[in-house]
């Protein structure tokens, strides 16, 4: 079973398209929002690991100290 009719209150079968009872439409199950949520964890994940390796770039190349006669 899917849930309840939101009109009747009646049980919907999972591939209802209509509701037995009454005959409303049953919502379709929208799939862009854990798409959305799958799209957002991955793009967090790449983005933190390519601040990583700036980090790492930068802290691998010290700049070379400055002399007396430079300043």
């Amino acid at each position: 079973m899917r849930g309840d009719c939101k009109a009747c209150g009646a049980q919907l079968p999972v591939d209802a398209k209509t509701c037995p009872g009454c005959g409303a439409a049953v919502p379709a199950k929208g799939k862009l929002l854990p798409l959305a949520a799958f799209m957002l964890i991955v793009i967090l994940v790449i983005q933190s690991y390519m601040n990583k390796e700036e980090e790492a770039a930068t802290e691998a190349a010290p700049s070379a100290p400055v002399s007396a006669a430079e300043q």
